[in-house]
């Protein structure tokens, strides 16, 4: 059953990743247990409160500028005391202190960086995931509409780090360099980082997505 005060449905609005670590969470409180989640790169805040109020204890990280809507929109979802904030930083090499979590969720965060970075800062993420703990991320794809006039889009994976092309850019409203994704870079990032890749998938809109876990 399904504890007071949370959440009883997953909402239809979640993307297919969301989807996952979402039901994983539901089984998990159904079975008396309050996953911690790290949810990096948090934005303003919509997956950390879902997750939240499904029963989870969840660390919403980012930018400091993100801090007040993250708490402003847990507050209103009346989870506020599930839900804390931490100002994004390099992640050190032992790990990140506020762990071990359960679960970690990153939406389209290693694009952020190049690969080999990419590679180095999810080997931390892993180490500060319980043993069976799972990592569920999302990469911008390669072939998706991201990918038109992209400058490395024939640069191979360890050099991929490029601006997007600018009516992409402005159309998206992506600022920056990006290394973008096909299925198979982001599960071969997910084997160097020593994760053992669960499932992997791209969506309709080209977007790649993959289930890690700890072992």
């Amino acid at each position: 059953m399904t504890q007071p005060g949370y959440a009883h449905h997953i909402p239809q609005v979640a993307d297919e990743l969301e989807q996952l670590i979402l039901r994983e969470i539901a089984m998990r409180v159904r079975n008396n247990e309050q996953p911690y989640v790290l949810d990096l790169r948090c934005g303003e805040g919509r997956h950390s409160v879902t997750m939240a109020s499904l029963g989870a204890r969840v660390l919403a990280v980012d930018d400091p500028k993100q801090e007040a809507r993250v708490r402003d929109l847990a507050q209103a979802s009346a989870c506020a005391e599930h839900v804390e904030f931490a100002p994004f930083a390099e992640i050190p090499k032992e790990g990140l202190p506020e762990g071990p979590f359960d679960l970690v969720f990153s939406h389209h965060g290693i694009c952020l960086m190049p690969y080999p970075k990419a590679r180095q800062s999810l080997r931390r993420i892993l180490k500060s995931l319980r043993v069976g703990g799972k990592l569920y991320l999302s990469a911008y794809g390669l072939h998706s509409a991201l990918g038109e006039g992209y400058a490395d889009a024939e640069a191979p994976i360890e050099e991929r780090f490029s601006e997007l092309a600018p009516a992409i850019a402005k159309s998206y409203n992506i600022k920056g360099p990006l290394c973008l994704y096909s299925e198979r870079n982001l599960v071969t990032l997910l084997f160097e980082a020593g994760g053992s890749v669960l499932r992997s998938f791209t969506t309709t809109h080209g977007t790649i997505k993959a289930v890690a876990v700890r072992m």
